[in-house]
């Protein structure tokens, strides 16, 4: 005799007790995009994909009393201060930063596919752009060909440092210069949550590095700081012009 099984979808309820809230918010974010949902909605529905059993909707209450109603404060802070908020764990923070990496991707390739590589304009959105986001300093360069145009897709990492400090590899730099037959290199850090006003130690890198490279013929185009939107060239303003502070 054969037997007829019922579908279990239809027979047993849910093993999520908070689906249907979770349907209703996907659905009304389908419909009406970004703008039409509360802040907090915003990460209740991002931590969907973090937290798949459990209600979001405290969690992301207590972000926006934490830290008020900006994304860049929550993306902004650290690991350890986003755990301070009780529920959000390592798979939400592992979330928050892919996100941020892949919007970071996302915004390079564009600058990339205008077709402008070569203007002092494009090259400084891409590191605007590069270091949106980033949590300790670091130190890159550009490679540029003899018509002053990318040959890197991307910024080169040179160092990844602490929030406060990061240190300059000399014999790396010249390295990836030699090898992809650079014409011109363009150095850029950030100061995260800081000034771009360079520091004295800034000041004196920058002396350093453009002796170093007129020594081996590469040009010397221009060591940037870069803070949040900001970006400020240090040797376009003459390297002997600054007053240390």
């Amino acid at each position: 005799m054969d037997v007829i099984e019922k579908n279990p979808d239809k027979s047993k309820k849910s093993s999520n007790p908070h689906a249907g809230h979770r349907k209703r918010l996907k659905d009304k974010y389908k419909k009406g995009g970004l703008e039409i949902l509360s802040f907090h909605e915003i990460f209740e529905l991002l931590m969907f994909y973090s937290i798949p059993r459990k209600d979001t909707n405290k969690i992301a209450h207590e972000l926006e009393e934490k830290f008020g109603k900006s994304i860049s404060n929550i993306i902004d802070a650290s690991d350890a201060r986003l755990k301070e908020v009780d529920g959000f764990g390592d798979e939400s923070v592992t979330l928050i930063r892919l996100l941020v990496d892949v919007f970071r991707m996302y915004n390079i390739e564009k600058i990339n596919k205008s077709g402008d590589i070569c203007s002092k304009e494009s090259h400084e959105e891409l590191l605007i752009r590069y270091f949106t986001g980033k949590q300790f300093e670091e130190v890159v360069m550009i490679t540029l060909n003899n018509r002053m145009e990318r040959i890197c897709k991307k910024p080169e990492v040179i160092y990844v440092g602490s929030v406060n400090s990061v240190k300059v590899d000399v014999q790396k730099m010249v390295k990836i210069a030699l090898d992809s037959n650079a014409s011109g290199v363009i150095i850029a850090h950030n100061h995260p949550n800081g000034s771009d006003y360079p520091s004295s130690d800034d000041i004196e890198t920058t002396k350093r590095l453009n002796r170093l490279f007129n020594e081996i013929s590469i040009y010397f185009v221009e060591h940037y700081v870069v803070s949040e939107t900001k970006i400020s060239g240090i040797k376009a303003q003459t390297v002997y012009g600054y007053k240390s502070t």
